[in-house]
């Protein structure tokens, strides 16, 4: 991760050519960043619809899908959360800082949420696995007195380096291979650890 996203370890394309050189940009440049919100919790209306509402506490894997408490319509309407589409980064900024997740279903979220959604020529897979190894760009850019918060405005000034889109693509899909690789054997594990504890259970009976 870090030889990928200092620039040290490049991709080439097609043809064995290099990819044009990186561009410094702030997340800004890159990315649609959108608050959240909630809908007053005593208007019945508000709840219970047909789109996810996600806390930062549910934040816990790469993707999300089904949030714990969902809202309705007039409630999105009634309050500061936006719809937000498939594939935007679901971006922790308040107590918790710097925990992400992809969204694999059309979403919204409290204002404990600075969600950013990659602009055309951006990869949100890249820009993810950028803020998974750059959490502290935030956490150290957070203030406050009761709790710590990292505000829309601070987070666009950050500067990240930038390859092309093709290269991007190559970075992220690279990632993800090796991703898709620890959740096999993480399954593996779990499954012997599951053989394991029914072979103990019969020879201590």
């Amino acid at each position: 991760m870090q030889q990928l996203f200092s620039g040290k370890l490049r991709f080439k394309d097609e043809n064995g050519k290099d990819y044009p050189d990186w561009e410094e940009k702030k997340l800004g440049d890159v990315c649609e960043i959108v608050g959240g919100g909630t809908p007053d919790t005593n208007i019945s209306e508000y709840w219970g619809g047909e789109i996810q509402w996600f806390t930062p506490t549910e934040i816990k894997s790469d993707f999300v899908s089904s949030s714990i408490r969902t809202i309705t319509e007039l409630g999105l309407q009634k309050s500061s959360a936006k719809k937000l589409p498939i594939g935007t980064i679901l971006l922790t900024t308040r107590a918790t800082i710097g925990e992400v997740s992809i969204a694999r279903e059309e979403c919204s979220t409290n204002q404990g949420f600075q969600s950013l959604i990659a602009r055309k020529g951006n990869s949100n897979i890249f820009i993810f696995n950028w803020i998974k190894q750059n959490k502290h760009e935030l956490t150290s850019r957070a203030n406050g007195s009761t709790f710590p918060e990292i505000s829309k405005t601070a987070i666009e000034k950050i500067f990240l380096n930038v390859p092309s889109f093709k290269e991007q693509q190559k970075i992220a899909n690279f990632l993800s291979s090796i991703d898709t690789k620890i959740e096999t054997v993480n399954g593996e594990i779990g499954k012997t650890q599951l053989f394991k504890k029914g072979l103990l259970q019969q020879m201590f009976v």
